[in-house]
Order: structure tokens, then C-alpha cells, then sequence
């Protein structure tokens, strides 16, 4: 079963009589995809409800571009009328994508009185990969400084039994806020929630920030992760059985659970490959050429007029890979890989 699957089996089920399991941590994590500009409030003292939300939604329906985003809107329309998931509180919401910047973040008051801060992980946006390759060399980020702001606000909200996460991307950004938070919020957070997403440069993980959170992170990759391999991370993870092959994978949709709690299984051998050998070459790699890389490949997006990646053409896939000749092959079939990624998403 998947996600899906779960919603249905417990959807009349309060945290209260079934609490809150791993599983669920995926599926609040997926909810900030979904754009709720003048739908969810922001900083203010309003909330709406779950089903009143996706119920504004579906007064204007959008044309949601992947799978993944598809999945997830339907995700909420079998959420919305469910004991479980139907009256939670929506507000806090924060989206912002300029030409520095792809954010967003919302925050979720269960039944149970606890709260769940979610960080949307990458959208279609193309400065939001860019953002992603950046974390190659820069920290901190744009995004992981607005995240960091964010909580913070967020935080002095909540008396106590706050969870942060995200799902790629926003996996990383729920770490870095919960790292960058005020020591006497830090005590509200139970567990920081990071489902394949990718990691830091090795000084931040040798921060005492750092070191001060490690036991609240909880981070779930499935068989053959990509993005949750990339950068220096705790090896205190757990691997998740999925459908799919190789980026595939990523996609939360395909991550296999029972009704309780992720179905476990091993990392592949190109994922544990992927995790040593690619992290030890981005870390020696001369930041000047990590910067150059980035440009260079994100160059072609920019000259072709490019902003989002449903306007990606063939031709512009062609002259992407052909920018990535003079890299050696393993870095070549990643980069390729993650072209892919943004068709999938």
C-alpha cells in the first residue's frame, strides 16, 4: 500500500485514537506543494480548515503540470472529508518565488492540538533547481534563511509538540531551521522530519547547531535515493521500499507502507555509491568550478527564456547534455538524471 492507500484505511481515525505515525509525517510534508495563495492565511491569527481549503481549490481548479503535483492534489480531495485529516487547521502560509528564491512553507494544527511545519521541496520553477544545485557550495541559501526566519515566527506560537519537516528539498530546509532556531524554541520541537532530502556541506553537520538537533532528525530514503545521497547527512537514516526505478522513487507516491509505519528495506549499491563518491568529489571540488558548473548549466535555461519547466523543449535538453561532456561519466548520468527529475515532478 501507499500513501493513498493509508489515508483510506484510517480516515476515521483521530490522532487521538490513532497517533501520529511516520507515515503520516510524508503525507503533511507533501501538503505545501500545492499553491494556497488567498486560500491558507498567512501570519495572521486566521486558520481555515483542511476541508475548507482543498473545497476553494476546487472552485478554481488549476492545471496541476507532473504526476507528483497531480497526486498530491488528489491526495487532498481524499483527505478532505476524513476524520483524520478533515479538520486540521491550515495557516501560516508563506510562498515566495522570485528570481532568487523558490519558498513556500505552511503550518498544520492536528486534532490532537500538536502541529506539523511543512517545507515545499521544489517546484517547476526553475530558479528552485537552481537553488538545489547552489547547495553544492553555498550555505546558507536564500530559501534556508527565509525557513530559518519562518520557524522561528512559527515557533513562538506553540506552547510545545511541534514536528518540522519536508519532502526533498523542504527536508533540508525543516534541518536548517530547526538548526538555526532560538535555543528556548529549539525545547518545543519533538522530531524534525526529512524524507529524501539533501544534505549539507560538512561543516554544517560539525556545527554545534547541528549537534544540538541530531537526535530529533528522523530521515527516510527509499531504495534507490538520488537527492537524499547528495551532501554530507546523518547516518542514522532508514531505507523505504518503493515501487519504481532509480529517480522514480523520490516520488513520496511510490514509498510502500503497511498501516502503520514505511515497509523497511536496504539502499542499493549505486545509491551507496552515490552517497560516499559523489559527496567526497563535491566537497573537493574547487568552489570556482562548482559555481561555473551551475552557471554554465543554468545559462541555457535563462538565454532560452526559460522560468519554469514545463517550457522545457527537446532542444534544450540536448544542448543541457551536451554542457555536461567535459564532466566525467558517472557526473554526467547523475546531472541527466536529474533533468529527468524535473519532468517526473
Amino acid at each position: 500500500m501507499n500513501i493513498m492507500d493509508y489515508i483510506k484505511l484510517h480516515q476515521n481515525e483521530d490522532f487521538k485514537k490513532f497517533p501520529f505515525t511516520e507515515v503520516d509525517n510524508l503525507i503533511f510534508s507533501c501538503i505545501p506543494y500545492i499553491d494556497y495563495t488567498g486560500i491558507v492565511p498567512a501570519f495572521r491569527h486566521n486558520k481555515i480548515t483542511l476541508n475548507e481549503a482543498v473545497s476553494k481549490l476546487n472552485k478554481n481548479p488549476h492545471s496541476y503540470h507532473g504526476l507528483f503535483i497531480g497526486n498530491t492534489y488528489k491526495m487532498l480531495n481524499l483527505m478532505k472529508d476524513t476524520k483524520r485529516y478533515g479538520n486540521t487547521l491550515l495557516f501560516n502560509y508563506m510562498k515566495v518565488v522570485n528570481n532568487e528564491i523558490q519558498f513556500g512553507a505552511i503550518t498544520m494544527l492536528l486534532n490532537d492540538k500538536s502541529t506539523y511545519i511543512a517545507y515545499a521541496g521544489t517546484d517547476t520553477s526553475i530558479i528552485g533547481w537552481e537553488e538545489d544545485f547552489k547547495m553544492a557550495y553555498l550555505y546558507p541559501g536564500v530559501s534556508q534563511k527565509y525557513a530559518s526566519i519562518y520557524l522561528n515566527k512559527a515557533l513562538g506560537l506553540f506552547p510545545k509538540n511541534v514536528r518540522v519537516g519536508g519532502h526533498s528539498k523542504g527536508g533540508n530546509l525543516a534541518i536548517c531551521a530547526a538548526m538555526n532556531a532560538k535555543n528556548y524554541y529549539k525545547r518545543k520541537i519533538i522530531a524534525i522530519y526529512n524524507n529524501d532530502g539533501p544534505g549539507f556541506l560538512k561543516q554544517q553537520l560539525l556545527d554545534r547547531n547541528y549537534r544540538k538537533i541530531q537526535n530529533k532528525i528522523k530521515m527516510f530514503v527509499p531504495e534507490q535515493s538520488i537527492i537524499g545521497m547528495i551532501l554530507y547527512h546523518s547516518h542514522d537514516y532508514e531505507v523505504v521500499k518503493a515501487k519504481g526505478f532509480s529517480i522514480l522513487q523520490h516520488d513520496a507516491f511510490n514509498w510502500k507502507c503497511n498501516n502503520k509505519e514505511f515497509i523497511k528495506s536496504k539502499l542499493n549499491k549505486r545509491s551507496k555509491t552515490l552517497e560516499h563518491k559523489l559527496t567526497e568529489k563535491l566537497e573537493n571540488m574547487p568552489k570556482e568550478d562548482k559555481l561555473k558548473l551551475v552557471n554554465d548549466l543554468f545559462k541555457i535555461f535563462y538565454s532560452n527564456n526559460i522560468k519554469d519547466t514545463k517550457d522545457i523543449s527537446i532542444t534544450n535538453i540536448f544542448k543541457i547534455i551536451k554542457s555536461f561532456k567535459k564532466l566525467d561519466k558517472e557526473t554526467q548520468r547523475l546531472l541527466i538524471e536529474f533533468l529527468l527529475i524535473i519532468f517526473v515532478k
